[in-house]
């Protein structure tokens, strides 16, 4: 199948803290461009949410990001090691800084 995405990804493996139903939430980013992320989460948000997201880069430099969870996939327990469950969010603010981290990639 042909790659559709108009922003390219990059595989990387970074914190990721949100917040969803005033729960404080872990996860990790699967892939990572400049305009979505696909985060690896036990609990995510509900598809047109918008929330803030904190990415600690490395060097622990923490970057909140902004945006709009566009879709979820979860998938059964057995295969969590295989295929990521979590869900994608498309970007609506990003910092200077987690665009060089990028560029830098």
């Amino acid at each position: 199948m042909a790659e559709k995405r108009q922003f390219p990804r990059k595989r990387r493996r970074l914190i990721v803290e949100f917040e969803w139903e005033k729960t404080p939430c872990t996860g990790f980013t699967y892939d990572i461009s400049s305009a979505g992320i696909f985060i690896r989460a036990t609990r995510f948000p509900k598809p047109g949410a918008r929330i803030t997201a904190t990415i600690v880069l490395p060097g622990d430099k923490p970057v909140k990001v902004r945006g709009t969870v566009v879709r979820t996939f979860r998938v059964p327990a057995t295969l969590t090691r295989l295929i990521p469950s979590g869900f994608s969010m498309r970007l609506t603010e990003q910092p200077e800084e987690y665009l060089a981290f990028l560029a830098a990639i």
